[in-house]
């Protein structure tokens, strides 16, 4: 009866050592497979960044429209926040209209 006991502990082990061999395998190998996956659907799509580079890319963007600052001071030309110049230009077009301002 020992030595059924101690095969069968055997046997748990090795099945435990294969579970966990074939888990540390399958993690080392799905990241290296996604990583693969992910830059043929970029050259395939056309991708040209990651979902967390075109987030940092629209919030440095939205910052941009937000802001005023120079773009080329020479000449005077300056960046004015979006709410700002759009409000310029419905007053330039209301002075065009003779002082109304169509919606």
């Amino acid at each position: 009866m020992e030595a059924r006991t101690s095969s069968s502990l055997s046997s748990i082990l090795g099945g435990t050592a294969i579970f966990v061999g074939a888990a540390g395998l399958l993690a080392l190998l799905v990241p290296a497979f996604y990583q693969q996956r992910v830059a043929e659907l970029k050259a395939e799509r056309g991708w040209a960044a990651t979902p967390l580079e075109t987030n940092q890319t629209k919030s440095a963007q939205a910052s941009r429209l937000k802001a005023y600052g120079w773009i080329d001071r020479k000449n005077g030309v300056v960046a004015l926040p979006i709410e700002r110049a759009m409000e310029l230009v419905v007053a330039e077009s209301a002075g065009m209209n003779g002082g109304e301002v169509k919606k």
